[in-house]
């Protein structure tokens, strides 16, 4: 096959060694991040308390709220403290009963109840993210662009826009996540991406290369908005705590997993359908908006409160499809 057309010899790094140094360039950013989050990093408070270690707990939640020395055993820390242990009802407040777990593992996913739908949803979502094509707007966007007359300089501008709004716009969600909630977010960046989809077939097919320019901007931006930041979110915010680290390690596995097969894929798909090829994304994106709807909003609620809400309330003659109470409901009930 012939060299990516950025490939050239009168370049003064060969382009079969540019690689390398691309690779190399990781090293300086994980180096600065082992140095200079080594002392940083605490285990959760949560965490601690579910192994017994309440003196753990205190002292690290006393430094996360910036207290000094003595003040390790104010009130506000312990009724913190206090909010984090779930009562024999699910709700927040309450005493450790002296059987609860200390841990899950993850083929407790399967088998309690109460991750059972945060899992669907999570492992879903993860799919979704990689299947709805991103990558391959970042991976070959420039052989698309150079396909249809850029110059090398013009497709390395158009990758420096598209990474440049993808940054921007993340950092923008973060913002929104607490203002506007996960799942209204999560929902417009799926509308927008399938949008996105549909409008670079049009210009694929017509051989628009500013419209086609148009098209992966915009898939870009609307990922950053909601797909991108949000479906990482998730599993720290739907799963118990004593299942939260092997539920993270899963849906992650998946996420890479779906991540490898897209990868695979997408160059015989490419291929065979030509200008088509992002047809089947834009597909993947509206069943994900199926999942983004059954998602229950969680801006707002506390942990406890999401757990108690995932737990099976059938006995209590509620649906577990039922919407989240309000957080005043819960703390008047």
């Amino acid at each position: 096959s012939s060299l990516p057309p950025h490939c050239n010899s009168s370049s003064s790094t060969p382009c079969s060694s540019r690689w390398r140094l691309v690779l190399l360039a990781v090293l300086p950013p994980a180096a600065l991040q082992i140095l200079l989050l080594r002392h940083s990093l605490l285990e959760s408070p949560r965490w601690l308390l579910l192994r017994g270690r309440d003196e753990a707990a205190r002292t690290t939640l006393a430094r996360l709220r910036g207290c000094r020395g003595g003040e390790v055993e104010t009130a506000e820390l312990h009724q913190e403290l206090a909010s984090m242990l779930p009562s024999p009802q699910g709700r927040p407040g309450g005493r450790r009963p002296a059987s609860w777990p200390g841990g899950g593992s993850s083929a407790r996913l399967l088998i309690d109840p109460s991750a059972r739908r945060p899992l669907v949803l999570c492992v879903g979502l993860m799919a979704v993210q990689q299947f709805s094509g991103i990558n391959n707007v970042f991976n070959y966007s420039s052989t698309f662009l150079a396909q249809r007359g850029l110059s090398q300089q013009e497709c390395e501008l158009v990758a420096l826009l598209m990474n440049s709004v993808n940054v921007f716009v993340v950092l923008l969600s973060t913002a929104l996540m607490d203002r506007l909630g996960r799942k209204p977010l999560l929902a417009a960046s799926l509308g927008g991406m399938a949008a996105a989809s549909l409008l670079l077939t049009a210009a694929l097919l017509l051989g628009s290369v500013p419209l086609v320019v148009v098209a992966m901007v915009l898939f870009v931006l609307t990922f950053g908005v909601g797909l991108g930041p949000v479906v990482w979110l998730l599993p720290a915010e739907l799963f118990p705590t004593q299942l939260r680290a092997s539920a993270i390690a899963t849906t992650t596995v998946v996420n890479w997993l779906a991540n490898y097969v897209v990868g695979q894929l997408f160059l015989p798909l490419a291929s065979w359908l030509g200008p088509l090829s992002f047809l089947p994304f834009a597909a993947v994106l509206a069943a994900g908006l199926l999942l983004a709807f059954s998602l229950p909003e969680t801006r707002g609620r506390t942990l406890e409160e999401i757990e108690a809400y995932f737990a099976p309330r059938l006995k209590r003659g509620h649906s577990i499809t039922a919407p989240l109470m309000p957080a005043a409901a819960w703390r008047g009930a």
